[in-house]
């Protein structure tokens, strides 16, 4: 990810508002001597309203916030906490000097979008609220932010080197490639749809309002000719888990010899990795609440990928999504396919662990978040 850095008086663009730089606060984590900087915005509309840009460049984490004596931490959990000095002021910052210091405690919200922090200073305790921004949604104008991963895909990403080298396509296209594995999508449908390794395919209609969406993994013939269809699959299962952190509840691929799909359950989706009728690798992503109430095979899926992709559902979800949509009719009433056997250990599980793990470990020794001054 390249380094961002604004000064004073620059104009930026963050979630498509503009806003002038009018002050930058450089602090210091005192628990791992690393850096990251808040940028005091003033909006170009909505009455110049302040808004604090959280930039930290050492672990890739970037957030929008205000300040918000209301802030409530109800239904949030911790994240982060520690100590902080200030090494660096710039514009107008308040009454912030080099050398104060200050505590803070970091929460975010089920969902992990949205963030509340809580600052304590020698004088006051500050509250701020915000949500996290992706890098390509703020910067300068014409500024191009490039969508590259600082933690997965490594493997992944080598693999795919090979793969595409003996399929001969061009050094451009492994340009493009590397710009787009990218970690730190919430969701799969946000990965999926902003990586230009997947292409969007077809929606499919659900019931209450409720739909599917289908993406062709656009490297798909070169893998299926190169490797098994369990390999195959299995690699844009890890990079799909790349992507969204692995943030996941449920993950297993099917055991049977003629169908190898991957079926991945999240707190909010239901998606599945599987191979089509024409030879593709297609990934299906909807809503649980699709999952639940409607009754219809993935796109151009063969018969065991349609089995497979109601038992894993019926198995991992079905039960605990029961109390959420009970005022929904559910597609699986008169349903009696036998139970899918689930192994927690299995390869694809305990890889999407390591990458929560490993992701969680950097943000539990970040100095970023939502500080804004006092």
């Amino acid at each position: 990810m390249a380094h961002k850095e604004y000064f004073i008086n620059e104009r930026i663009k963050a979630d498509g508002d503009y806003y002038l730089v009018i002050g930058r606060i450089t602090f210091l984590n005192l628990a791992d001597g690393k850096s990251w900087d808040e940028y005091r915005l003033r909006a170009e509309n909505f009455n110049n309203a302040e808004r604090w840009l959280s930039v930290d460049n050492a672990y890739n984490e970037y957030s929008l916030s205000k300040i918000n004596p209301t802030a409530s931490t109800l239904g949030y959990h911790i994240v982060d906490q520690g100590r902080a000095r200030v090494t660096s002021v710039m514009g107008d910052v308040g009454d912030v000097v080099v050398g104060d210091e200050v505590t803070f405690e970091e929460y975010e919200d089920r969902e992990e979008e949205k963030i509340v922090s809580i600052e304590h200073w020698e004088d006051e305790t500050e509250y701020s609220s915000g949500y996290y921004l992706d890098p390509w949604e703020f910067g300068k104008d014409g500024e191009v932010t490039q969508r590259i991963s600082s933690g997965g895909g490594g493997m992944f990403a080598k693999v795919m080197m090979v793969i595409l080298i003996m399929a001969g396509l061009g050094s451009g296209y492994l340009g493009d490639l590397f710009d787009t594995i990218s970690v730190g999508s919430k969701k799969i449908s946000t990965y999926v749809k902003k990586s230009t390794l997947y292409e969007y395919t077809t929606s499919i209609t659900g019931e209450e309002k409720q739909s599917a969406d289908v993406y062709e993994y656009l490297s798909g013939s070169s893998l299926l000719q190169n490797y098994s269809e369990e390999e195959a699959l299995m690699m844009v299962a890890h990079d799909i888990i790349d992507g969204i952190n692995g943030n996941s509840e449920s993950i297993q691929q099917n055991d049977e010899k003629d169908d190898k799909t991957v079926a991945i359950l999240t707190k909010k989706e239901y998606c599945i990795i599987y191979r089509s009728e024409d030879d593709k690798i297609l990934v299906q992503v909807s809503s649980r609440k699709y999952a639940y109430t409607t009754d219809k095979e993935p796109y151009r899926s063969r018969n065991r990928t349609r089995r497979y992709y109601r038992r894993f559902y019926r198995s991992r979800g079905y039960y605990n999504d029961e109390s959420s949509f009970s005022r929904s009719r559910s597609a699986y009433t008169d349903y009696s396919d036998d139970p899918l056997d689930y192994n927690s250990s299995n390869e694809l599980n305990t890889y999407s662990d390591s990458v929560r793990q490993s992701s969680i470990g950097s943000r539990s020794s970040d100095g970023g978040g939502l500080s804004s001054g006092k």
